[in-house]
């Protein structure tokens, strides 16, 4: 049974942080002025742990921003985006410092693969989280997302994963499809939202510098003057600039068309549901058929069908056939319908008015008012 002390898990490197931590643990100690031999350390042993439950299927998360936001809508509206099978448990460690703690690994797995996800345009940057590491040790600078290279040459397809290298690091690729107008590579990749975004990459063929310009689907805010992440070219400097200095404006890329015409993303057909509706994502393998982004794509409808089967109406005039079957034909044949009974006009009784029964009542009242004082006159008569 291998044990180790606290430091020398620090020092051997925290899981997913990036970082050895032994300098932090170093420096503390200076800080606080204590010696090894201050130390008085608990030993955890992996084996009999029984701590697995609670730290399984874990994430932690933040938003690319220096602005203050509401816990409230963005716990609503990742929840809404993410459209999970079961509910996410939120807490909070910092004011924009989040674990995640999902109930099952198809709800783990859509959040960690899919993407990129967004709140009120700013990334939401999500890792794995094993639980035992410091958050705040945890670097949250990568974002998943979806590149195009555009005009890339049929010769150049083998260096496809070395050129997206130079965008971010390459998770995977996606074949040229006929079902997809337009030259272009779709590829996945890593980026460093600390770093500015590639508008091209280039190749040296021959001694000659070819330029392939790069494009990137449903990206968040991003500065057309400087490039970067997190914020709007209105948000550089007093905002105020020219329109030569929008050099990185067109980053963004155009809705993935259809060959056919159609476009792919949110609609009554491909990627409707919950998940399109607060937030951005997309599907793990990045299929553009179960896009669930909310970006601004969406399908064209479908044509209504003019020769839809109607509900048949059961005789005609001559006893053959269906009123419906009947419409169908002439309808297809241009001519004037023929032979078909007109429908019978509803039978409706005369409308009374709850004045006029009234009325009615009242003088039957009346003639049998009358009635019995005349009867009881002539009887009196007689008597006389």
């Amino acid at each position: 049974m291998a044990t180790e002390s606290t430091v020398d898990v620090m020092k051997s490197g925290a899981s997913g942080s990036g970082t050895t931590g032994a300098d932090d643990v170093e420096a503390l100690m200076a800080k606080l002025g204590l010696r090894e031999e201050d130390l008085d350390d608990v030993v955890f042993e992996e084996e009999g742990n029984q701590s697995g439950e609670a730290t399984r299927w874990l994430a932690v998360g933040r938003v690319h921003t220096n602005t203050e936001f509401s816990h409230f809508w963005f716990f609503k509206n990742m929840r809404t985006a993410w459209d999970l099978a079961k509910d996410v448990k939120i807490k909070v460690f910092e004011d924009n410092l989040f674990m995640f703690q999902f109930a099952c690994l198809g709800d783990w797995e859509k959040v960690m693969n899919g993407g990129p996800w967004v709140f009120r345009g700013k990334s939401v940057l999500m890792a794995p989280y094993d639980g035992f590491t410091k958050p705040s040790t945890i670097e949250l600078n990568n974002l998943l997302i979806w590149i195009q290279i555009h005009d890339l040459l049929v010769g150049y397809k083998d260096m496809i994963k070395t050129l997206a290298s130079k965008v971010g690091k390459y998770e995977a690729s996606e074949p040229p499809s006929e079902d997809l107008a337009g030259n272009f590579y779709r590829v996945r990749v890593r980026i460093d939202v600390g770093m500015q975004l590639k508008p091209v990459v280039s190749i040296i063929h021959n001694s000659k510098r070819q330029l392939f310009l790069v494009k990137y689907e449903r990206l968040p805010d991003w500065c057309a003057v400087c490039g970067m992440l997190g914020h709007l070219y209105k948000d550089n400097g007093d905002g105020v600039h020219s329109p030569e200095a929008l050099v990185f404006k067109d980053l963004k890329a155009n809705p993935l068309p259809r060959s056919s015409g159609r476009f792919v993303g949110r609609g009554r057909g491909l990627g409707a549901g919950r998940g399109g509706r607060g937030g951005q994502g997309q599907n793990p393998l990045g299929d553009p058929d179960n896009d669930v982004s909310t970006d601004e794509t969406m399908e064209e409808d479908e044509p209504t069908d003019p020769n839809r089967k109607r509900v048949a109406i059961q005789s005609t005039a001559d006893g053959t056939g269906t009123v419906g079957d009947i419409r169908n034909r002439f309808e297809l044949s241009g001519q004037p319908l023929q032979n078909v009974p007109p429908s019978p006009p509803l039978k409706r009784g005369p409308k009374r008015s709850k004045k006029g029964a009234n009325d009615e009542e009242a003088g039957d009242a009346s003639n049998a008012s009358k009635s019995g004082s005349a009867g009881l006159l002539e009887g009196y008569r007689r008597d006389q």
